[in-house]
């Protein structure tokens, strides 16, 4: 009877709504900080090294659980982990493409591993979703898009910082940057990461943090070099 009851258990209720992921396609997992507005609000600004350090190591402990994970992008609060399972006919992908299983252990895992770099008295959370991507142009244009949203996201912090709300309400980008310079500072001069985010990717076997990105739209080669192209598998031979 336990069998029995526990076999329509599952099939009833807890696969009901159980989503899979398609094969042979990209694969975008975003982890985002949850109220990170209130997490940060006492730390150094406008860019906090020890903060964006521990997002960097969640990203690399991550990297290092995802199976088919080939690189991971990191900005502000959040990472982006592009997965692929093409490469082989027979490849993995990350918990069978289970969606419920993907987002809730990326989250716990990312959240886990930053609050134990980072230890505070505040709690941090996560959340995670996952996207599909069909066309390889896509993603790139996806880690363009985030990258975009960085530099926007580094000259608000960066104005935010000597600035109030009222200041720079309704002010346009070009306006931001020359009141930076009317105090002396200038945004282009900040560092590589803290304008452009951060990439994760493996060099020799080993996880590692690239703080020197390029700008991605000048640079295509760096993005090109990271995400793989898709390959039909093999015809199986059939035995006649």
């Amino acid at each position: 009877m336990k069998d029995d009851l526990g076999r329509r258990m599952k099939r009833d209720y807890e696969d009901a709504l159980r989503l899979s992921l398609p094969r042979r396609s990209y694969v975008v997992i975003r982890i985002d900080g949850r109220a990170f507005h209130s997490f940060t609000s006492d730390l150094e600004r406008p860019y906090c090294r020890a903060l964006a350090d521990a997002l960097d190591q969640a990203a690399v402990y991550l990297c290092s659980e995802m199976i088919g994970c080939r690189f991971a992008y990191g900005q502000s609060d959040e990472y982006s982990f592009l997965l692929t399972d093409f490469e082989k006919p027979d490849a993995p992908l990350w918990f069978d493409g289970n969606v419920q299983k993907i987002v809730s252990v990326s989250a716990s895992l990312f959240t886990a591993a930053f609050q134990r770099t980072f230890p505070s008295t505040k709690i941090a959370g996560f959340d995670s979703r996952v996207m599909v991507i069909s066309q390889r142009s896509e993603v790139e244009n996806y880690f363009l898009w985030r990258q975009l949203d960085a530099s926007a996201n580094s000259l608000n912090m960066l104005a935010s910082a000597h600035y109030s709300h009222a200041e720079l309400l309704h002010q346009s980008t070009a306006r931001k940057h020359e009141m930076l310079h009317e105090k002396g500072l200038n945004w282009a001069k900040q560092s590589a990461d803290f304008k452009r985010g951060r990439v994760v990717r493996k060099l020799e076997r080993a996880w590692q943090v690239d703080l020197e990105i390029p700008i991605f739209n000048r640079d295509r080669s760096y993005l090109d070099a990271l995400i793989p192209s898709p390959e039909l598998p093999s015809p199986i031979a059939l035995s006649s």
